[in-house]
């Protein structure tokens, strides 16, 4: 996504659209955007649930990501790429002690404090693929070792909503096209600029988005 196609939203623009986003993001170098969400979304007052679904495309480190500074083993290991605690804004941003976030996911932060954001560690496809596209499309089928499932496993999850395939806005990519993990029988929306979105039926609808 690029992220000079979004201008930085409101609360209520971002709940409003943001039912579900599937985006490949460049870790460390989160656009404005992002941002953005991560702001608004620790701001939110509103009653209902938003989930936010962020695929990255290229991978991550996950060991880096989210970073067991406190084991021992985890520089023996990793004596040139393993980050080092350190105290102040470009170090591991700690947890609980033993965890620590990459200090690019620092608008992050708030959302773990106050207990909306968890973190599942080591958690990964039980499938031993060694190619980066099967495995990529086996996390977004929900169906490990399996090629030919047609559907995403998101795309299924919003055929469990009450508006599942009358609302369109129940499900929406932040991306050219709706991405592997949306697609399916049942309808969503993709977008690449919030700025040149619009409903071209139903003016209530338009000045309601």
């Amino acid at each position: 996504m690029d992220s000079k196609d979004n201008p930085q939203m409101s609360r209520r623009d971002f709940l409003k659209i943001a039912g579900t986003v599937s985006a490949g993001l460049a870790l460390w170098s989160m656009p404005p955007w992002l941002h953005a969400a991560a702001r608004m979304a620790s701001g939110s007052t509103s009653k209902s649930k938003t989930l936010v679904v962020l695929f990255q495309r290229g991978a991550a480190d996950g060991l880096n990501t989210v970073i067991p500074f406190a084991d021992p083993n985890y520089l023996k290991v990793r004596p040139t790429i393993g980050l080092k605690y350190l105290s102040g804004e470009k170090g591991i941003l700690d947890l609980d002690g033993r965890f620590g976030f990459h200090p690019s996911l620092a608008p992050l932060l708030p959302l773990w404090k106050e207990g909306h954001l968890a973190i599942i560690h080591a958690a990964g496809s039980p499938d031993n693929s060694r190619s980066h596209f099967d495995a990529q499309d086996y996390m977004e089928t929900g169906t490990p070792g399996v090629k030919g499932t047609a559907d995403g496993w998101l795309n299924r999850t919003v055929a469990a909503f009450p508006k599942a395939g009358v609302d369109p806005l129940n499900a929406v990519a932040i991306s050219a096209r709706p991405p592997r993990i949306l697609r399916g029988e049942i309808p969503v929306t993709s977008m690449t600029s919030l700025k040149d979105y619009a409903f071209f039926r139903g003016a209530g609808r338009g000045e309601s988005f």
